[in-house]
């Protein structure tokens, strides 16, 4: 399969985003791979994000606008709409890297025969200045369970393993991205492999870092998605997924420091 053939479905997912949604829109229509479904779910924005949104219709294969029990939910959403062969997330807000991502996503998973892929992330404020830098390792299920993941948007996946392993946990707010990756990625066994690119720039402020505040008061829960899955964290697990983000902080200075980082 050439890397065209390959349809990408992203999806977005918005509320109340007006001020930094057009960036993230621009973001994934400007890409140079033009085999993408692209796919927004806002949760009845009153703000008006409806209006950016649809002056960009002609781009958007799916697009709807209804309350949603939370961000999970209108995930689910959009992934249930996608009728791509690989799927990944641009949440409102966030930009992918560059106009390039795709692309390369496309030949990562034709090159390697893969089931799922991630990369690299910026956190970066409202200067594009990075705040927290987190470069990912070579995939290995050990890293796992000394705290590693993946920036949740730099992940890529294929759809058709959706309906095998299912989709976000509702319920498991604000931590369903944990444990899905957890049981895709560790317990399931999948065919995974890095793509050593920065995939996705993070907004301070915006959708993501707002769930990853959220995210910070849930190490010790996340614990249990382990049992959930018929196994027990290791004793480690937690503090080693925090000084996982002491070094992404220290990272990004060293950047800043260098100016080594790319806007």
């Amino acid at each position: 399969m050439k890397d065209n053939e390959f349809k990408v479905s992203i999806v977005t997912i918005c509320y109340n985003n007006a001020e930094e949604i057009r960036a993230t829109i621009e973001s994934v229509i400007e890409q140079t791979y033009k085999n993408i479904e692209y796919i927004i779910i806002d949760g009845a924005s009153d703000d008006g994000s409806v209006d950016i949104i649809k002056e960009y219709s002609d781009q958007i294969a799916v697009f709807i606008s209804e309350p949603d029990k939370n961000l999970y939910d209108a995930i689910n959403k959009g992934l249930r709409k996608a009728t791509g062969d690989i799927v990944g997330l641009i949440h409102a807000g966030d930009r992918l890297f560059n106009d390039k991502v795709i692309e390369k996503i496309a030949s990562h998973f034709r090159n390697n025969n893969i089931d799922a892929m991630y990369g690299h992330s910026y956190l970066v404020n409202k200067d594009d200045v990075p705040v927290r830098v987190n470069k990912s390792p070579e995939f290995s299920r050990g890293l796992i369970k000394r705290g590693w993941m993946p920036s949740h948007q730099s992940i890529y996946i294929r759809r058709e393993l959706l309906d095998r392993y299912g989709f976000y946990n509702i319920e498991l707010h604000p931590s369903s991205d944990y444990e899905f990756f957890l049981r895709y990625f560790y317990f399931k066994k999948i065919k995974v492999k890095r793509l050593d690119e920065f995939i996705v720039r993070f907004r301070m402020g915006g959708m993501s870092t707002k769930n990853y505040m959220n995210n910070l008061k849930a190490q010790k829960i996340q614990k249990e998605f382990w049992k959930m899955n018929g196994e027990n964290a290791p004793f480690y697990f937690v503090p080693f997924k925090l000084a996982r983000k002491i070094i992404q902080f220290l990272r990004a200075f060293k950047y800043r420091l260098l100016k080594s980082y790319v806007k």
